[in-house]
């Protein structure tokens, strides 16, 4: 075999540890700004620090948009009751779609429905002194989905901008900061007294907020493939994202906090954006200036748990990454330096870097069937004792993935698996398809690219599935839940 083929090999090798020794950079940068500092906060010392200001602890909202949520709503309204901070200084928005509604009373939805499981918790929580205030959004059928916006007598298409933007019209008068969390989000009980803290103890100056999100919790659920994606996503979160988050004002559209009146300023969600979480977060910077702070406090999540769902997911994500560069490109509304400047960051972040992570993980694929039969051998030509330790130094990155699910394994529920210990024990097994999974990971981001330059790129907001988690009889849900207030705001 010719010595340039192995020269090639050895250069992606580099290449791929260099890419590998990253981690523990920003492992570091991490750690040290962020995470060895998490303040050890309590109710008294935050409401202190809000009377020493003249003022109260702020009052916050926190947003579930719920589409078709029966299956995972209940945990999650739970877990977010049990949050540390005063129930009479927060209430809980779950918004749901009018659609789903009127498909149960229509005989097609089976049921129960989100509304109805959502209004059982209300009545459940009515006397509990312990509970924060529930409220219950329906967005109805018409509404346009625009900040402010207006009922036009047809259906739209339900997105989840659109949901938020609707119930930014019917938050409580007195919600200063309003926080984000998907419908099976369940975040660490200390996040919203963090913010708030955040915010008093910078006069207000902080305006958004960022934190990690460990999409891990089904993981016994998940195929080879997504086991590999969702330990590397949550370690993207815990180490690479701070350091991300100096160079872009990132979003990740869960587990996020924005000052109601920063919502105001810039008008809300783009509803028709495909990644809205990328596109408020680009606004926000360019229209006010605001650059969202990084929380060291996590909330756990789902990863789709087939492949297929997996690959749209991140399809519509890197679609809408696109989607956000493009209209930056298009518009004249925000000073030009800093519209160039932040397009320089998405292109680098996002097309140049998925172009060579692909290409980077097509080349093992490649001449690892040629490497294996003897045909070609990395180390040719170098001296003998740098063979054995180029073969050894492959298992570091297994090893590494090992650790991984080690890391986050406390945060994984294995009754979420079709079969409970059978999918312990395999698990780990499936970990050895690393290199397949590396090869599969920048796909759906390389394909986003294709798609965009055939114009055929996805042009609708897709809902993401969930794995069930709660299996709540209908006679439990439906039980003293009432009438659904259609197209009324909020539920009775």
């Amino acid at each position: 075999m010719d010595i340039p083929v192995n020269q090639v090999l050895l250069g992606v090798y580099f290449l791929f540890l260099i890419l590998f020794l990253r981690f523990f950079w920003w492992k570091r940068f991490a750690e040290r700004r962020y995470w060895r500092h998490r303040p050890r906060l309590d109710i008294g010392t935050v409401e202190k620090l809000a009377q020493d200001q003249g003022g109260a602890l702020p009052f916050l909202a926190l947003l579930i948009p719920a589409r078709n949520e029966a299956d995972v709503i209940a945990n999650t309204l739970e877990h977010l009751a049990r949050v540390t901070y005063p129930p009479d200084r927060y209430e809980i928005v779950v918004i749901t779609d009018g659609k789903e509604a009127r498909a149960y009373e229509r005989g097609e939805h089976p049921g129960p429905t989100t509304q109805q499981i959502v209004m059982a918790k209300q009545k459940e929580w009515r006397e509990d002194p312990t509970k924060p205030y529930l409220k219950h959004i329906i967005v109805p059928p018409d509404f346009n989905g625009e900040y402010c916006g207006r009922c036009v007598g047809h259906d739209v298409p339900s997105t989840k901008a659109r949901a938020l933007n609707y119930a930014l019209g019917h938050l409580d008068p007195r919600t200063v900061i309003v926080g984000f969390y998907d419908a099976e989000s369940h975040p660490e009980p200390g996040v919203p007294l963090y913010v708030a803290y955040r915010w008093l103890i910078t006069g207000g100056r902080a305006r958004l907020w960022q934190g990690p999100v460990y999409q891990v919790r089904n993981f016994y659920s998940l195929g080879p493939i997504t086991k590999i994606a969702a330990l590397y996503q949550a370690l993207a979160h815990e180490w690479y994202y701070p350091a991300l988050m100096q160079r872009l004002p990132f979003i990740g559209g869960t587990n996020f906090y924005a000052t109601r009146e920063l919502l105001e300023k810039i008008g809300g969600f783009d509803a028709q954006a495909l990644t809205e979480d990328l596109e408020i977060g680009a606004r926000a910077y360019l229209a006010a200036d605001a650059w969202p702070e990084y929380i060291p406090f996590y909330s756990t999540e789902q990863t789709p748990a087939t492949l297929r769902a997996f690959f749209r997911q991140r399809l519509r994500w890197a679609s809408g990454h696109l989607q956000v560069v493009e209209k930056l490109k298009r518009t004249t509304a925000y000073p030009p330096q800093k519209r160039r400047q932040l397009v320089c960051r998405l292109f680098v972040k996002g097309q140049l870097e998925w172009s060579l992570y692909q290409a980077a993980c097509l080349l093992p694929v490649i001449f690892l069937p040629l490497s294996l039969s003897g045909q070609i051998d990395i180390a040719y030509g170098l001296p003998a004792w740098v063979g054995p330790w180029l073969r050894l130094n492959a298992f570091l990155y297994y090893g590494f993935t090992f650790h991984l699910y080690w890391r986050y394994r406390r945060l994984m529920d294995n009754s979420l698996a079709p079969y409970p210990y059978l999918s312990v024990v395999l698990a780990p097994l499936e970990l050895f398809l690393l290199p397949l999974a590396g090869f599969f990971f920048p796909l759906p981001y390389t394909t986003a690219m294709l798609l965009r330059l055939c114009g055929r790129q996805p042009q609708t907001w897709v809902k993401t599935p969930r794995t069930r988690e709660v299996a709540q009889p209908a006679s439990v849900a439906v039980r003293g839940a009432g009438r659904l207030a259609m197209g009324t705001g909020e539920a009775t």
